[in-house]
């Protein structure tokens, strides 16, 4: 193969993305409903070309893990949690709830979980969430969690922390049959071995694209000091 100091400082910026994705998934390894992020390459680059890539999301499910926590919530299925996000709404699977001073449903960063009917505000009482997402104070219905599902799941946009942005290119719908447990807590799905290997292997990959780009640079100075004497 034929390199160029182009060619292969491209192929190190890649390396280096990459790797930014693989250590953001070993930060997020124990962020409830995580889900490990790759960049993917679309096409490959052409002569003088950088390769076209784009991050894919994994969003298979994880473990479940049983908290005992009534805030803490596991939707089985496809679906997320709709969130209001300071610039509108959000999606999650991060299920790790809890109430914020205005008594509201909110996330651990105090995003509002949102209801069917706007935000869920839990007083006292005794909290119980249902299968199909109502939510009671004692014996009384305050709301149910709003639950959406997407028909194509891979235009959904991560934004950190396990929380996605829709476009709306996803196709949103509204979860007809959630099945949602309380007391559980969907973990991250990142495989910690899998991704300490992949590091490993981007290392060696841009230890060796250093090396390529030490010979070509040695090269070319040992060109221009041989056209130097010829002249």
């Amino acid at each position: 193969m034929v390199y160029d100091i182009n060619s292969v400082a491209s192929a190190m910026d890649r390396k280096i993305r990459q790797m930014d994705h693989t250590a953001n998934n070993l930060a997020n390894a124990s962020t409830p409903g995580f889900k490990a992020e790759h960049l993917r390459a679309l096409q490959a680059a052409g002569a003088g070309e950088a390769a076209s890539t784009e991050t894919s999301v994994d969003f298979r499910p994880g473990l479940a893990e049983k908290t005992g926590n009534a805030l803490d919530l596991l939707i089985e299925g496809d679906g997320f949690f709709v969130i209001q996000a300071n610039d509108g709404l959000a999606f999650t699977r991060r299920g790790n709830f809890t109430i914020d001073r205005e008594n509201r449903l909110v996330t651990q960063d105090g995003a509002p979980v949102m209801g069917e009917n706007g935000y869920i505000t839990l007083k006292n009482g005794i909290i119980h969430i249902s299968q199909d997402g109502s939510v009671s104070l004692d014996t009384d219905v305050v709301g149910t969690l709003r639950i959406v599902e997407f028909n194509n799941r891979t235009q959904l946009r991560p934004v950190g922390g396990g929380i996605y942005r829709d476009s709306g290119a996803a196709g949103m719908n509204k979860s007809q049959h959630p099945k949602v447990a309380s007391g559980f807590l969907e973990l991250s799905n990142v495989n910690m071995i899998q991704e300490m290997t992949e590091m490993i292997e981007i290392n060696r990959s841009f230890e060796n694209y250093q090396k390529i780009i030490q010979t070509l640079s040695e090269l070319d100075k040992l060109s221009v000091s041989r056209i130097g004497r010829l002249a």
